[in-house]
């Protein structure tokens, strides 16, 4: 699987969460991590946006790493107002 990683993240306030994708041959899969898993995982400062994106960043790869892994069990969501699915990650899969 290609760790190349795709530019785009945006924060969702509402779900408290982080959006990115990640490209895994060619194919796009959309990715969140939520952003206590940012803390309790990987050191954030609080689960607030500024702290959870500084977190994500500084571990890009290696989250991008964990969500090609996810995807390739097939361990995918979908909810009614997201129809593509994607896989969200916790802390416990950080």
């Amino acid at each position: 699987m290609s760790l190349e990683s795709l530019s785009t993240q945006s924060w969702d306030a509402d779900k408290n969460c982080l959006w990115f994708q990640v490209d895994d041959h060619g194919q796009t899969i959309s990715c969140c991590v939520d952003a206590m898993g940012l803390v309790l995982a990987l050191g954030a400062r609080t689960p607030c946006q500024i702290d959870a994106i500084n977190a994500y960043i500084s571990r890009r790869d290696w989250i991008h790493a964990a969500a090609l892994v996810k995807a390739a069990r097939g361990d995918f969501e979908r909810q009614p107002v997201r129809p593509q699915a994607f896989v969200h990650l916790t802390a416990r899969d950080l």
